[in-house]
């Protein structure tokens, strides 16, 4: 069989198919999450086609609850994708993000990534090193905790469901959608999650959790 590398498959468009979708929102589906990058798409086909964005309608017809669209629409706000200041929605098309490097990653950041790390292993998995960029990502460039990012941990295991880093990064997302950045934003808003008792009250220690407690002593005490 021969090692060269398939060039793919190509694809042929729908013909008179009116809907155009920039490159740019492609790039960056895998840091907004197929449900924000999917919302972002129907708010474009809906302006080209002269039609009025309504939450309930464009919710039932991606199969999603209301909350789930509002959510979608403040990261896209945040994100820089649409502008929704004055009485209509204007569509942007952000920056894209520089990619976040572990090779830049020192002192204290350092502390806490590595502690991160080690605690998605304990936990999970070893992340590969494109989980640990997007870790990264999102202590760098969302400027989420890890402390939070360690709770969306302990969430996606008390799930019920397979864990998964796309699962883990949903959480996330989700809870960056309603202003979550701190482990004290989640105490202030504690329908949020379920497991920060257990957490707090665990007596039994894996390594990784001994090691947090050591570099950082005044966490989740």
């Amino acid at each position: 069989m021969s090692g060269r590398k398939s060039k793919g498959v190509l694809l042929r468009g729908v013909e008179g198919l009116p809907i155009m979708v920039p490159r740019e929102i492609l790039k960056c589906q895998a840091v907004l999450g197929p449900t924000v990058t999917l919302v972002w798409i129907n708010l474009t086909a809906l302006s080209q086609l002269g039609l009025p964005l309504q939450i309930h309608s464009l919710a039932e017809q991606m199969g999603l609850d209301k909350r789930e669209v509002s959510q979608a629409l403040a990261l896209l706000a945040d994100g820089g994708w649409i502008n929704d200041e004055g009485l209509e929605i204007q569509l942007t098309l952000a920056q894209m993000e520089p990619a976040a490097s572990l090779e830049r990653v020192e002192g204290a950041e350092l502390d806490s990534f590595t502690w991160l790390v080690e605690y998605l292993s304990a936990r999970v998995n070893a992340p590969s090193p494109e989980e640990k960029r997007k870790l990264l990502h999102w202590m760098q460039n969302k400027n989420l905790s890890h402390e939070v990012i360690a709770v969306a941990v302990e969430e996606m295991c008390a799930s019920g469901v397979n864990p998964s880093f796309p699962y883990l990064e949903g959480i996330l997302r989700n809870w960056y959608g309603v202003g979550i950045r701190s482990y004290n934003d989640l105490l202030e808003n504690p329908y949020l999650t379920k497991v920060l008792g257990p957490i707090a009250s665990r007596k039994v220690r894996n390594p990784a959790e001994q090691r947090w407690r050591e570099v950082f002593p005044d966490e989740f005490e």
